[in-house]
């Protein structure tokens, strides 16, 4: 069987942007004919963060570094590492070798070092190897995938997930940033490319217009593995008397933010909603923030927060959730972003809505059916909470249509993807 390299800074058991997607099509290659040979940063022990494989688990995984002890951390430093965050206060609990450690989930330079001395002790002993794909970003695995394919001939795939440039400019308008320079660079390299929505591919086309041809930029939509364990369990969508929301939180802007906890608190004191009544099961980079900044509201005991992370338990709280929420900040690169967990949530049926500004993730709300409320407008968020609450109430919530959910199923995914890599010929 051919082989193919991955070169990704997210993989479980982190839960980064990403994280999901590279693992998803490196558990799922061999259904193509591939054999994956992935290089991702260190594992961590000291929990029970993890991912449990779907059918096709990932036999050949090489890790850029020795595992992270993450035993002594409280739980606010647990959920920044499994997003790729520095720790905080990591240099004063830890000094030297393990210091350098926790910087190489952080510190794209000493993951990329490591990692280059790595694939070319892979290619050296693995000349099955005809494929590289890589996930961007961060940038590195990007730059390193270039380089090593001009070095040894080999085809390539890059994975553009979210904006290179994270600032997002219009098309037509000028920036000499670093970002700037290398999204340029990457785009325009000529080298077969995925994005995982349509809005992304536009972006580009009409960003480097004449520039960037259309026929090398492969759709890839954000997927679902329904042959992960959690998916093969009878949906749970808690208890009767108790109304489970998964609701995650991307890092938002402080005005979103606020918005968000005075539309929380408005619709809780409204409604009358108490500690027993309603759980909100919290997810994501901007986890650790609202803790701070609801730490003496009442609001703060309606959370509920799984202390270990990972992968597996996300999945499992959105199982068990009466609806799944997700709330994105006004920032530009938002506009093109779909969370990892909104897709699953759709795969196993949860009903949805979103707190996001206009762009990819509320189109495809509206296509599932869920509910939309902009960023940062506390009036509409409450209304949206009340409103999906109360039609979780009297059993009235929907999921996402058969087609919606055949449509970002694995299987459909990887369909695209082999039509992409068949484009290109192979040595």
């Amino acid at each position: 069987m051919r082989k193919v390299l991955f070169l990704t800074r997210h993989f479980p058991p982190y839960v980064t942007g990403g994280a999901s997607r590279a693992w998803q099509f490196a558990s799922n290659f061999a259904t193509i004919g591939w054999e994956p040979v992935v290089v991702a940063p260190p594992a961590i022990t000291g929990m029970a963060a993890g991912a449990n494989s779907g059918a096709n688990p990932v036999s050949e995984l090489h890790r850029t570094a020795p595992d992270l002890d993450a035993s002594g951390l409280d739980p606010a430093a647990r959920c920044a590492l499994l997003h790729g965050q520095e720790v905080p206060g990591m240099k004063r609990p830890f000094k030297g070798k393990t210091t350098r450690q926790f910087r190489s989930v952080t510190d794209g330079s000493l993951w990329q070092k490591s990692a280059a001395s790595m694939v070319e002790k892979i290619l050296e002993q693995e000349p099955e190897i005809d494929l590289l794909y890589a996930q961007g970003p961060p940038l590195e695995p990007l730059h390193l995938a270039l380089d090593v394919a001009r070095r040894y001939s080999l085809n390539i795939m890059l994975d553009i997930t979210a904006p290179l440039d994270p600032l997002m400019p219009q098309p037509g308008a000028s920036r000499s940033s670093a970002a700037a320079k290398a999204e340029e660079q990457i785009l325009l390299s000529g080298v077969p490319l995925l994005t995982p929505n349509r809005f992304l591919k536009e972006y580009f086309l009409k960003k480097y217009h004449g520039r960037l041809d259309h026929s090398l930029v492969t759709i890839a939509p954000p997927a679902y593995d329904p042959s992960h364990p959690v998916f093969r369990r009878q949906p749970q969508r808690g208890s009767n008397t108790v109304l489970h929301i998964a609701l995650y939180l991307d890092k938002l802007p402080k005005g979103d933010l606020k918005a968000l906890i005075a539309a929380l608190d408005a619709w809780i004191r409204a409604d009358g909603m108490v500690a027993g009544g309603v759980e909100l099961l919290l997810l994501g980079a901007g986890v650790p923030e609202l803790l701070r900044r609801t730490a003496k509201k009442p609001l703060q005991k309606l959370f509920a927060i799984d202390e270990t992370g990972g992968i597996d338990r996300e999945l499992e709280a959105c199982r068990t959730a009466s609806f799944f929420c997700a709330a994105l900040g006004n920032a530009a690169a938002n506009a093109s972003i779909v969370p990892d967990r909104l897709i699953d949530s759709l795969g196993m049926g949860v009903p949805l809505c979103i707190v996001a500004p206009e762009g990819e993730a509320s189109r495809l709300l509206t296509e599932a059916g869920g509910m939309i409320a902009p960023a940062g407008d506390a009036g509409a968020i409450m209304e949206l909470f009340r409103a999906m609450a109360s039609a979780a109430s009297f059993g009235n919530l929907q999921a996402a249509p058969d087609w919606l959910r055949q449509k970002h199923d694995i299987t459909t995914v990887m369909r695209e993807l082999r039509g992409a890599i068949a484009s290109q010929p192979l040595r």
